[in-house]
């Protein structure tokens, strides 16, 4: 039976990471707030871009080198969401009378839970410290690197397949 060594990562981030994160993590996230302005976009920034140190972080050996793809990963992603947020030139807004001679259209419905939302957003900030970060980023680059490994897997089985099935009988 031949084995094929596939590249893993482990299950928990290493020391190494996590002193990375604790002492980037506070920079990092005064960083998207002063580029963002806003509290709920800064607070998906920077675990994004923790995640994609921890993605490269086998290949990031020298603490600049992960220093250097931090400021580049921030800097790429802050860029889309700049782009998502800006308007278009020419956007054009139509306002809409409704009288008699045309009905109003009928409310949406709305479960509780909709009803609710406004009323249970938390008025306090939960500060996490860096283990806790560098857990959720180290996960979800695990299961980044997991879909890889199965996105690699059927590539290879389907090209197995497609060979298979144009060789030559005879």
């Amino acid at each position: 039976m031949v084995r094929i060594p596939l590249p893993s990562l482990a299950a928990e981030p290493p020391v190494r990471y996590v002193d990375f994160v604790a002492t980037n993590l506070d920079p990092l996230r005064r960083e998207a707030l002063e580029v963002l302005g806003d509290d709920d976009e800064a607070d998906r920034l920077y675990p994004q871009v923790l995640t994609d140190v921890a993605v490269r972080w086998g290949w990031l050996w020298r603490p600049d080198a992960a220093q250097r793809y931090l400021k580049r990963s921030f800097q790429r992603r802050s860029q889309r969401v700049q782009t998502r947020w800006a308007p278009e030139e020419s956007t054009q807004i139509e306002f809409v009378v409704w009288g008699a001679e045309r009905p109003r259209p009928r409310a949406a419905y709305s479960t509780g839970a909709t009803r609710l939302a406004p009323y249970l957003r938390p008025t306090v900030r939960t500060e996490f410290g860096p283990v806790a970060e560098a857990a959720v980023a180290w996960w979800h680059a695990y299961e980044i690197h997991r879909r890889n490994r199965w996105i690699t897997l059927g590539v290879l089985v389907f090209s197995l397949l497609a060979l298979l099935f144009q060789a030559p009988t005879g």
